[in-house]
């Protein structure tokens, strides 16, 4: 099974879904909350999985991309929509291109979950 570590983070942005049967086709925003787990099976020479620092300098730049944008102008969701899934994705991916641009290796990126308010969660991750 190994080790999981996560990091909970925040950012504001706006949003629309275009075609929802709904209120959220309209222009609102949230405060965000993004979740980033690493597993591993080994912990380093401290006992440590992964280190939460190590964690918020791979999450941070994500964060500043899309914190206080209206996240339908970023170039990721040119072709999808800015579901809380979607954004789950966004971060996985930059989260693991930015592991594959490390020069150790270590931890991999276990899932990310995203909410959009309390209790609306999505995660991504792959097997």
């Amino acid at each position: 099974m190994g080790f999981t570590v996560s990091v909970r983070r925040s950012f504001a942005a706006s949003h629309m879904i275009p075609g929802y049967p709904g209120l959220c086709a309209r222009l609102h925003g949230h405060n965000w909350t993004v979740e980033a787990a690493f597993r591993t099976n080994e912990l380093d020479s401290l006992g440590m999985a992964v280190d939460f620092h190590e964690i918020e300098r791979l999450l941070d730049p994500l964060l500043r991309e899309v914190d206080h944008t209206h996240l339908n102008d970023h170039p990721f969701f040119a072709e999808r929509t800015t579901t809380a899934e979607n954004i789950a994705l966004f971060f996985y991916r930059g989260l693991v291109r930015s592991l594959a641009d490390s020069p150790r290796p270590g931890p991999s990126v276990d899932r990310v979950s995203v909410g959009e308010m309390d209790g609306y969660v999505a995660t991504y991750g792959e097997p």
